[in-house]
Formats: C-alpha cells, structure tokens, sequence
C-alpha cells in the first residue's frame, strides 16, 4: 500500500490551477491569486483514503522546463487543467501536456491523468464533447472532472478522483486499447 500521493496540477496559464488548490484548502475562491501556490499537504485524516497527499502546482512563468520535468516524475498522477471557456487551452491537453508527462517519463508505467475543465460557472453546457475524443485517444487519462474554483463546485471531488487513479487504478485490470479485462 502506498504510503502517500502526489498530485500534479498542469496547464496553460489562467486556466485556474492555482485557484483550484487554493479553494480547496481556503474552502473560498480566493481574492488574491499568487502566481503559483506553495506545495500543500492534506493530512491523512481528512482524506478519503486516510493516505497523507501533497499537492504540487506549476507555474510556466516561474518555472524552468527541468524543474516541470523533475515534478512530473515525481508525481503519482497529473491533474490537467484546461479553461472550459477557452478551446485553445483543450488543444493544449492534447498537443502539449500529454505528451510532454509521458513522452519524457523513462517508465514502463504511464502516469495517471485527470482532466479538469475549470471555469463551469463561466459556460453553459459541458466541454465534454470536446474532450471525449482526447479521452479516447490517450488510454492513461482516468476521468474528466469539470469543476468551479469559483463557485467550489467539484473541488473536492477532483482531488479524490486524482488520489482514487493512484490508490485504484483501473489501468492494470482494464485494457481500454483491447477493450478487455485483464486477469
């Protein structure tokens, strides 16, 4: 069993990664948004899975391209944040992010990702339909969340999801490419 999860937030800038994790912890939208938040750590007594989780934000304006890559590969999952509002920052996921977490990564093993559409109170509708194909495309993307730093809608479900890909993955008993369980 694993003895604690790191979470990784990534995304073009604006997109709310850093609202994110300052509305889980604050339990409030924040007025103030520093450019990027210290790395937070949730005791494990108030998490779901009583499993201490360290939440690590990035900041392409304040971080080098070595450090992104020393903190994805230390990271237990990726939460890829894209702006529901902004159909460039979807685009990013796909062209960008994504390959950049397992392109770079020397593993045998894929690092989970979450993909979180921030921004809900700011769209009518879901982003799903243009998500789904990503999805389809990249098997190591667990769900998708849409979330609201500022309304907190979703917040502390999407860090449960991100903590649940890491503690229960699907990805050793489902082959999504083959579309079978593996036993």
């Amino acid at each position: 069993m694993r003895r604690d999860v790191r979470i990784l937030l990534l995304g073009e800038a604006q997109v709310g990664k850093t609202s994110l994790i300052m509305a889980l912890v604050g339990e409030e939208f924040p007025e103030e948004v520093p450019p990027r938040a210290e790395e937070i750590i949730i005791p494990a007594d108030v998490t779901p899975e009583k499993i201490p989780t360290h939440i690590v934000d990035y900041s392409e304006a304040e971080q080098t391209e070595e450090e992104l890559q020393e903190e994805i590969s230390k990271a237990n999952v990726v939460c890829m944040v894209y702006d529901v509002t902004e159909e460039a920052t979807i685009d990013k996921i796909r062209t960008k992010w994504i390959p950049m977490v397992n392109g770079g990564i020397e593993r045998c093993a894929r690092i989970p990702i979450i993909l979180v559409g921030n921004k809900s109170d700011l769209h009518t509708g879901s982003s799903m339909e243009t998500i789904l194909p990503i999805m389809n495309q990249f098997s190591e993307i667990e769900t998708c969340v849409e979330c609201s730093a500022k309304n907190l809608k979703n917040i502390s479900e999407l860090f449960y999801y991100a903590q649940k890909a890491v503690l229960h993955p699907t990805a050793p008993l489902y082959d999504p490419e083959e579309k079978q369980v593996n036993i």
